[in-house]
């Protein structure tokens, strides 16, 4: 069996330490605002994709107690349509924008929901097809047990909707595509 190798291996080797930690994590993503599903090269993907992160089913009242959001943190990066090879990184030219995201505390919490991050600003500079895969990842705190001090953890991923990016993409007019990314986002 062919074992992946370099760059490659390091992807496979996160993704599997995610699904691990996914389990012990007690917050799970859902994307509630996919990005366009076409988009020109070099435009902004409007409207700005955007994750709830939610307790995941019955550990919410062990979650509060073990754990703080403040910690977590989501990261946006661009993948093949298939979301199986990870394009940027490593490279730094096929994305730009906000790629890192806070979790921010909704003003009207349904039951369940710990926060949202929105990834605003986002350009594909690369015509083709592409996915976004947005991880949750905790820093690790003074508190941090000694194997978790040893840097970030990847608690979980969710990938958007396949984005087509080309040069003859059909896009709503620019009054409707002026969305700031700020406000808050509505739940599907």
């Amino acid at each position: 069996m062919n074992e992946p190798s370099g760059f490659a291996a390091d992807i496979s080797r996160s993704e599997s330490a995610a699904q691990a930690h996914s389990a012990l994590s007690p917050y799970q993503m859902h994307v509630i605002i996919d990005p366009p599903g076409e988009a020109r090269p070099g435009d902004a993907l409007i409207p700005a994709p955007t994750i709830m992160v939610r307790f995941r089913g019955h550990v919410q009242e062990e979650a509060i107690q073990a754990q703080d959001i403040t910690n977590y943190w989501a990261f946006a990066s661009l993948v093949s349509e298939d979301g199986r090879i990870a394009l940027a990184p490593p490279s730094t030219s096929l994305v730009s924008g906000r790629l890192i995201g806070t979790i921010r505390e909704p003003n009207d919490a349904d039951d369940g929901e710990v926060g949202y991050a929105i990834f605003k600003d986002l350009c594909i500079h690369q015509p083709g097809s592409f996915r976004l895969r947005i991880s949750l990842m905790r820093m690790p705190t003074a508190d941090s047990e000694a194997s978790e001090a040893e840097g970030v953890l990847n608690t979980g991923n969710v990938v958007t909707r396949v984005i087509h990016v080309h040069d003859g993409a059909q896009v709503p007019p620019l009054e409707q595509r002026n969305y700031a990314g700020e406000q808050q986002p509505e739940r599907k």
